[in-house]
């Protein structure tokens, strides 16, 4: 009798123990960001040492908007090594995981125009679905395209067709996704250099890779690192850092949420 109490009382902890489990796991990101510390702030700054893409990223992390969009990392100088910018076999692109946090990771590529989509499948392009972490559907004006934010692609959908993939989508901002105010620059400012020069020959390829930087376990990037260099040339080259910020906009990084200023 007393053992069939104990295994009783066992097997009760065992399911306690296991929907403990299973509450943890689902708020995950709401326990730990209230545990870990979002570290400090640091002014914002030119990078142009050559540093590892990892250190190149943490530091990036921690820059602070000041009204600047686009910094350049490296003295614009991309940092691929020789073997990365060596042609093997056709044009590709590799997205990560998400981390566990369901956040997306480093988008590579090695683009050409034959992986670019026909002209009529870009303009029926479906609707993007994906919910990116830190999303919040917030209004800044009464047109079609004035939201805080947009469903930003890693790898532009132009260069290779891929939409609704929650690997290649962050949350991000209208001005970094694509800032149509006169002399700005975006992410659309360096995808049209390199959708430009790829559309010129089948012959033409770019290395390409781009970084969304967190800061800690926050859900939205602090913004988007991007590099570019066309093989055998000079043509397309490029290593710069734009801020997932907006003006006139205080965002929540953490959870996305944004307030005018």
């Amino acid at each position: 009798m007393k053992n069939y109490k104990r295994g009783r009382l066992a097997r009760k902890i065992l399911v306690v123990i296991s929907i403990l489990i299973g509450i943890i796991y689902l708020n995950r990101v709401a326990i730990v960001q209230k545990i870990v510390s979002l570290g400090t702030q640091s002014p914002i700054v030119n990078i142009d040492k050559k540093t590892n893409q990892q250190s190149d990223n943490v530091q990036l992390a921690n820059l602070d908007y000041n009204g600047q969009s686009v910094v350049t990392v490296n003295d614009n100088q991309p940092t691929f090594t020789n073997d990365e910018l060596q042609l093997k076999g056709s044009g590709w692109q590799k997205l990560s995981n998400l981390d566990w946090l369901g956040r997306p990771q480093v988008a590579n590529a090695l683009l050409n125009k034959k992986l670019m989509p026909p002209a009529q499948k870009y303009k029926a392009r479906e609707r993007l679905t994906i919910k990116t972490p830190g999303h919040h559907a917030i209004k800044t004006g009464n047109n079609q395209t004035d939201w805080l934010y947009n469903r930003s692609h890693l790898i532009g959908y132009q260069f290779t067709g891929l939409n609704n993939e929650s690997k290649n989508l962050v949350t991000g901002t209208r001005q970094l996704n694509a800032d149509s105010r006169k002399n700005a620059q975006s992410m659309v400012t360096f995808e049209t250099e390199i959708s430009d020069y790829l559309k010129r020959s089948d012959k033409n390829y770019v290395r390409y890779q781009v970084t969304p930087v967190y800061r800690n376990v926050e859900l939205v990037p602090r913004g988007v690192h991007m590099m570019a260099q066309s093989l055998g040339s000079d043509n397309v080259k490029f290593n710069v850092y734009i801020f997932n910020a907006q003006d006139g906009w205080v965002i929540n990084y953490l959870n996305g949420e944004g307030n005018r200023k």
